[in-house]
């Protein structure tokens, strides 16, 4: 029923329709992202593991994460997340190391290895996505910049919402 508009009886459009509609487009644009940038690193897949890849970027966004903080943001376990850890820190990608403020803390950082492969992977997305982005109109490309950048705001939120 896509592109459909379905009326209630006061003359407006329903809700749930227009916003099934609405998920399904959002849901088939971030499908474009998401794929294009997946490609994009899919070279390194045979060497590093998504989720070490994933954790990393994590990390090398960050700057610098304790434990807890990473668990929460690739929603597993603290003891998971130790392992995982355990398994980047033994790859070289992070280096763990005592928190200034708080020496009891253990903060996790991007080693140098780790630091050049994230960028690596961001130059590689970036090209992807630049190549996507070509093929649209400039109002396009306007419209995903804002609606893009409302979506990180409202991630954002939600993950501090999650974490407080």
């Amino acid at each position: 029923m896509l592109g459909v508009n379905v009326m209630t009886m006061h003359g407006l459009p329903d809700e749930s329709e227009t916003g099934q509609i609405e998920l399904d487009l959002a849901e088939r644009g971030l499908g474009a992202l998401i794929e294009a940038c997946e490609r994009a690193a899919e070279e390194i897949g045979a060497v590093i593991p998504q989720a070490q890849l994933r954790a990393l970027m994590i990390i090398d966004r960050a700057g610098r994460l304790n434990l807890s903080q990473l668990a929460t943001a690739v929603s597993a376990s603290a003891s998971a997340t130790s392992r995982l850890c355990d398994r980047m820190e033994q790859a070289g990608l992070i280096t763990r190391d005592r928190d200034s403020a708080c020496r009891r803390e253990i903060v996790l950082l991007p080693a140098e290895s780790g630091r050049r492969l994230a960028e690596w992977v961001r130059g590689r997305r970036r090209a992807a996505l630049a190549n996507l982005l070509e093929t649209m109109s400039p109002d396009g490309r306007e419209a995903l910049a804002r609606g893009l950048d409302e979506l990180a705001v409202a991630a954002g939120g939600q993950a501090a919402a999650k974490s407080a």
